[in-house]
């Protein structure tokens, strides 16, 4: 993330709250950014539409004294996994802080806009998304994989009983047919117990 050009989307109010932001990321930081593409947006009712349009890496979203519904609206971003959010707000209410890490927000920072921070934020923002993203893909390959091999045992079981299989035989027989059709075995494995069910 460190060398690619990234595509940062700024939420404000308005011009002035959005300036410290842009006047950050427009400061080099030791490094050329000049090919991220920046771009801002005044006001928080068309923000879904942007990032759907923009795709962008980050959202940076500033708010003075954000209103709940403002804040909801930045939190339902941040859960949808879209793209990693930082949050800068001069205020916020009770709960907010636990609330934006439950939605998932890589970086809520209270009462600490300054240019030379903009930057250093962002960069460790996108790192903890991208390692969150990493955890999660993880997490769903796990639980994929946890949820074939019961079916796949599930229609060994059915084959072992229908077929008088052995265990391996039943296994070999999925296999097989997995490679002949150009399937899955789990899909195959689905197959079976359909089958079984419709029999029934």
């Amino acid at each position: 993330m460190a060398n690619k050009p990234l595509t940062i989307l700024v939420a404000g109010p308005d011009a002035t709250a959005t300036r410290a932001v842009e006047d950050g990321l427009a400061g080099a930081g030791g490094r050329d950014r000049s090919a991220d593409r920046i771009a801002v947006v005044h006001g928080f009712a068309d923000l879904p539409a942007r990032v759907a349009a923009l795709a962008p890496d980050t959202v940076v979203a500033v708010l003075e004294t954000p209103d709940a519904a403002t804040l909801d609206g930045v939190f339902r971003l941040a859960r949808s996994g879209a793209c990693a959010v930082v949050l800068f707000t001069d205020r916020a209410p009770p709960g907010a802080a636990a609330q934006a890490a439950e939605a998932g927000v890589a970086a809520f920072v209270l009462d600490g806009l300054h240019p030379a921070r903009v930057r250093p934020i962002l960069e460790t923002a996108l790192a903890r998304f991208a390692a969150f993203e990493t955890l999660k893909r993880e997490r769903d390959e796990a639980r994929t994989q946890l949820a074939d091999r019961k079916l796949i045992e599930r229609a060994k079981g059915i084959l072992m009983q229908q077929k008088s299989l052995t265990e391996e035989a039943a296994y070999n027989a999925l296999r097989k047919a997995a490679m002949k059709q150009g399937r899955r075995i789990a899909d195959i494995a689905q197959s079976v117990i359909t089958a079984a069910q419709i029999e029934l």
